[in-house]
């Protein structure tokens, strides 16, 4: 079995069988607990899993806080006392905060013994919080390049890599599309598949300069399926949670932190996926071309509807 890319499936299986130790950082997509059907089951403990079926003494911490934006990872966030609340009923271990309440990822990060490897995903909700001054795509994009948004990633990535080197980046997927996506704070489904294609050389040129593996969930995800997402639509099932396990999983198997350029990866790892089979694609500089991304966003999501189960169509 051949990844686009040259790597083999069992080329996978022979490598990075030490101990790893992953840690979650961001969002909600990293922090899903709270939006699962199983909440125990959350990414963090599929990771877990996943690492452990290579290395017994593998493990994942979460430092991710459900509603941060890029400056909560950088400097900390107070969890939101439901999300608090829903930890402490469902027995899973709390969020870690100081004293005064906060999570501050990059402090818990330094003082960690033995880090291997770090999950990132923001950006979605810096964008959700510029939908609520409009849901004009240049207006939103405009707001958010001139509120620093490139600047901040690109610092807290290399704040990141000057603790743990081998970092993944996380594109967010495209929420699940419904019919009243206003119910939500959610712009048209148009409006959010294009302000994806436009951020999209923010996490590539990242990738690019500190030659780091990228998760594309945007063209992994399947908005017109709803076992894809969790109570809500712009966050992640338990099925969807172990898509991205998985992806980290054979991203810490396939990519070599020490010598490899900026790949990204998308689809679904191990399945006889179809449309969804996995990816791996090299970022050359074709990819500064918006198009070449765009068109290949918007097949995927016309995959997406063709291949839902009929029940979760939108028409």
């Amino acid at each position: 079995e051949m990844a686009s890319g040259g790597t083999t499936t069992e080329d996978t299986k022979t490598k990075a069988r030490a101990a790893a130790h992953v840690v979650l950082m961001g969002d909600s997509v990293l922090d899903t607990f709270y939006w699962l059907r199983d909440k125990k089951k959350d990414v963090r403990y599929e990771m877990e899993r996943l690492l452990k079926e290579d290395n017994k003494d593998s493990k994942c911490t979460n430092y991710a806080v459900d509603e941060s934006q890029i400056d909560h990872v950088l400097v900390g966030i107070c969890p939101n006392p439901g999300y608090v609340r829903s930890r402490r009923w469902n027995k899973m271990e709390p969020y870690p905060m100081d004293q005064r309440g906060v999570v501050r990822p990059l402090v818990l990060l330094r003082e960690l013994k033995d880090p291997t490897h770090v999950l990132l995903s923001v950006g979605g909700n810096d964008a959700r919080a510029a939908f609520v001054s409009s849901f004009d795509i240049d207006n939103i994009y405009i707001t958010m390049v001139e509120n620093g948004i490139i600047e901040r990633f690109e610092r807290l990535v290399a704040e990141i890599k000057n603790v743990v080197p081998n970092l993944i980046l996380v594109i967010v997927y495209h929420p699940q599309i419904t019919a009243c996506p206003f119910v939500y704070m959610l712009p048209k489904a148009a409006t959010i598949t294009e302000l994806i294609v436009r951020f999209s050389p923010m996490f590539f040129d990242i990738a690019k300069k500190f030659k780091l593996p990228v998760i594309d969930l945007a063209r992994t995800f399947n908005p017109y399926d709803s076992n894809d997402y969790g109570s809500s639509p712009i966050e992640p099932s338990n099925t969807s949670g172990i898509m991205i396990a998985e992806l980290a999983k054979y991203i810490i198997h396939d990519f070599d932190f020490n010598k490899d350029d900026a790949k990204v990866y998308t689809g679904l790892v191990g399945k006889d996926s179809g449309y969804r089979a996995l990816k791996v694609e090299r970022l050359d500089d074709s990819w500064k071309d918006l198009s070449k991304y765009r068109s290949s966003l918007r097949d995927h999501l016309a995959d997406g509807r063709r291949n839902a189960p009929s029940s979760c169509v939108i028409s």
